[in-house]
């Protein structure tokens, strides 16, 4: 099996190295990196839901007009840095699941030879794009839009919401 080395090390190991990894090799990195790139997947997933589960606690003190100024004003300040963080972190961890996919996908390409039938990267996501619900009008109905950019501007709004409240907040002191 013929693989390229540009797969499996640095640029600076490339020219150093004298012999091709095995296919053993080849596979156990294979199977590393995608069960990495799933990790990645999943960590993208539950770092909104928390952050979101977090934003709606926050909320609920810095919302109710009753609430102490103080207590409205440092809600909404943590509720505007989860924000924040949440959207850096997703980011982080999507670029690495992306990483890993297209990774994923040149091995499938050059070393194992699937072609068209790749499970990761961007000949799968054009092919999974394609693919209807099968849910009847219902399904015709809902836009399969890319979630990553609907979950960054979801958690731009609780931004929004947040300076307004601080702003509102500071205007009653």
């Amino acid at each position: 099996m013929c693989v390229p080395w540009a797969y499996f090390v640095s640029d600076d190991i490339i020219g150093k190295t004298t012999q091709e990894p095995t296919e053993a090799a080849v596979l156990a990195a294979y199977a590393a990196i995608a069960a990495r790139r799933a990790q990645w997947d999943s960590l993208v997933w539950q770092v909104s839901t928390l952050a979101l589960t977090a934003q709606a606690f926050l909320f609920t003190i810095a919302l109710p007009q009753g609430n102490d100024a103080w207590a409205r004003m440092i809600s909404s300040v943590l509720s505007l840095n989860i924000t924040v963080i949440s959207i850096l972190l997703m980011a982080r961890q999507r670029q690495a699941e992306i990483h890993d996919a297209n990774w994923l996908e040149r091995v499938e390409r050059d070393v194992l030879n699937l072609g068209s039938l790749s499970a990761h990267g961007l000949l799968f996501r054009a092919s999974r794009d394609q693919q209807r619900l099968n849910a009847g009008v219902i399904g015709d109905m809902i836009p399969l839009m890319h979630m990553f950019s609907v979950w960054v501007v979801g958690f731009s709004l609780f931004g929004i919401g947040d300076i307004i409240v601080i702003i509102r907040t500071l205007a009653t002191l």
